[in-house]
């Protein structure tokens, strides 16, 4: 085969591969029996990225937290030389 041939046979399978077998619910029967079709909320699994998302978030706060100090100070700077 030649390298064409292996890539249009590649893309086709991972194509294929991102396929859904079920077909989504239609509107008539989400509208007969909502319950039914409702998923439960599936449990957070931990993953190898949460210690990273964990510093995003405390860099996040540490952020909001000298933005409103510095918000403070300029509302100071601005009181004082009026």
């Amino acid at each position: 085969m030649s390298a064409k041939s292996w890539l249009a046979t590649a893309f086709v399978l991972l194509v294929a591969g991102c396929g859904s077998t079920s077909s989504p619910p239609t509107a008539t029967a989400t509208a007969k029996h909502p319950a039914d079709n409702a998923r439960p909320e599936a449990e957070r699994r931990e993953t190898v990225f949460d210690p990273w998302i964990g510093t995003i978030d405390r860099a996040k706060d540490v952020q909001n937290t000298v933005d409103d100090q510095a918000a403070e100070q300029r509302r100071k700077i601005e009181e004082a030389s009026r």
